[in-house]
């Protein structure tokens, strides 16, 4: 809230209309203009600041600092789309966007009423013969049902509402020639080839680099240095090769092979049986350390604040910091952290802090944050129900790991081989000395009700529930709701297209309801 209050174009004093004050909610979207864009990175490159790679990143990362001054002196701009008033009549989404600007938001002058669908594809066709004209940058429009009646008699589904429909652009493309392939390493030493280019103008930005993603891609396109190769943006933001112009392929190219060895450490790589990617196998690699603490530090594992990107670049290669648990004893080297350019008492307070308050995550984050390859935030969970310490999990055995249902063979045999490791034990143990949370908490209660022990798996299209209201539903009556099916679910809920894990659940002979029978079940006798 208080980094959109920097933000110009939204007022912070609505102008009075009785009717739809004071319980307004709008909607909007946060967006940056591509000059405005330009002109950032310029005077970025001239401080010798990193530039972003284009405007929705740019507005996206802005939104996330944590110092609204910093904001503020971003170019963000502004579109209200949607209005809201309990207890008031509206008529139609048209009349909204009107009352939206009159109570004083921006709203994109470039909608349209249509009469018919049509008008829509008209529309879209004509404003897609413009979209370089835009001061910003677009993928698309959005037909939406007019009448607010109307809409919510359509409802939603789980993502999106039935009453609207995207209209995407074709992709945008140009022809430049690959001059070079280059090996990126991942915190997990995944090796991502990527493409360095001749610089080429694409949709608002200047394009000097692509990802190959894997080697299997570069063999299956038969892409070649010196190539010159077709380059597009997915979603009109990440730019990729999607093809080789071979008519002008130069003699004497040869086929791409990859490197044995790794680009930051000189480490020997390896390819696991059956995965497309290479993997740098010094734990030790620089790249490798900065991505996993990277990886630790984030929000949605042990969420320290202030030890973002930049300050975990400097701190690796100042030497302070060479592994997740180091962090953790950055309170003793105070004095010598102060000297560092960029650090003053409150910023280093601010992070010390920080790092105290990731101590009380609970234990399934700290798992996650690990970083033990397959195991999410989801898999982390479930993990910590069935081990409630880490000495027990670490003492867990390829098949006990196995015969946890929604664990497959990938994970169990990843999570036994990062225990294995002598230097992951090694910092399991810095972590455990500074009071990290290792063992979870008193186990939640059993789940009681009519559904009790039962194991739910949804497919297709639910009419009446979104996927969050028919979770609700089995969940409030004790049942457990799966994404992945097993000769162990108990009930599979088919909705409209529900593709294969309908013929998978007959296979296996597993109870099918339609959405008729689901309704009868939650029905039935008991909660």
């Amino acid at each position: 809230t208080n980094n959109l209050k920097t933000i110009r174009s939204i007022p912070l004093r609505l102008r009075a209309n009785e009717k739809y004050l004071p319980n307004v909610e709008v909607r909007g979207e946060v967006f940056m203009k591509k000059k405005d864009f330009e002109r950032m990175n310029k005077e970025r490159a001239s401080a010798g600041e990193k530039l972003f790679a284009n405007p929705r990143n740019a507005a996206a990362g802005t939104l996330k600092l944590q110092d609204p001054k910093l904001v503020a002196g971003r170019p963000l701009n502004f579109f209200a789309y949607w209005l809201h008033t309990k207890g008031v009549d509206q008529k139609s989404h048209s009349e909204n966007l009107s009352i939206l600007r009159a109570i004083g938001f921006p709203v994109n002058e470039h909608y349209r009423v249509c009469e018919n669908a049509k008008e829509v594809i008209e529309y879209w066709k004509d404003l897609e013969s413009r979209r370089a004209d835009l001061p910003y940058d677009i993928d698309g429009i959005v037909a939406k049902v007019d009448s607010i009646r109307q809409q919510a008699n359509l409802g939603n589904i789980a993502k999106s509402p039935r009453w609207a429909t995207a209209f995407k652009f074709s992709a945008r493309q140009a022809e430049t020639k690959l001059k070079n392939i280059i090996l990126q390493v991942g915190r997990m030493g995944t090796i991502t080839p990527v493409a360095e280019l001749e610089p080429v103008f694409l949709s608002g930005t200047t394009v000097s680099r692509a990802t190959l993603h894997n080697v299997d891609y570069i063999e299956e396109l038969d892409i070649r240095i010196e190539d010159t190769v077709i380059v597009e943006k997915g979603g009109e933001v990440i730019p990729k090769i999607s093809g080789v112009v071979l008519q002008k392929r130069p003699k004497g190219t040869i086929a791409y092979a990859i490197s044995k060895t790794c680009p930051v450490c000189g480490s020997k790589l390896f390819r696991p049986t059956g995965e497309a990617n290479y993997y740098c196998e010094n734990y030790e690699c620089p790249a490798q350390v900065k991505g996993r603490i990277e990886h630790f530090a984030h929000r949605g594992a042990m969420d320290i604040e202030g030890l973002g990107e930049m300050v975990i670049e400097q701190l690796v290669e100042k030497g302070f910091i060479k592994n997740y648990g180091d962090p953790y004893s950055l309170q003793n080297r105070k004095e010598e952290l102060l000297k560092l350019e960029r650090w003053g008492e409150k910023s280093l307070q601010n992070l010390l802090e920080g790092i105290e308050k990731s101590k009380r995550q609970p234990f399934h984050r700290v798992l996650y944050a690990l970083g033990i390859p397959h195991v999410g935030a989801g898999t982390a969970q479930l993990i910590t129900e069935h081990y409630r310490s880490i000495d027990k999990l670490k003492a867990a055995t390829l098949e006990e790991l196995e015969s946890i249902h929604e664990i497959g063979p990938k994970i169990a045999e990843s999570a036994v081989r990062f225990f294995k490791n002598r230097r992951n034990m090694e910092i399991l143990e810095r972590l455990r000395r500074t009071g990290v949370h290792l063992e979870a908490g008193p186990k939640e209660l059993k789940r009681q009700g009519r559904f009790a022990a039962k194991t739910f798996v949804l497919t297709g299209t639910i009419q009446d529930f979104s996927r969050e209201e028919a979770r609700a539903l089995i969940e409030e009556r004790g049942g457990e709701v799966s994404s992945s099916l097993s000769a162990k679910t108990d009930y599979v809920i088919v909705g409209e297209d529900p593709g294969s894990k309908y013929d998978k659940a007959r296979a296996l002979g597993v109870t099918i309801l339609d959405e008729k029978g689901f309704k009868k079940l939650l029905k039935s006798k008991g909660r």
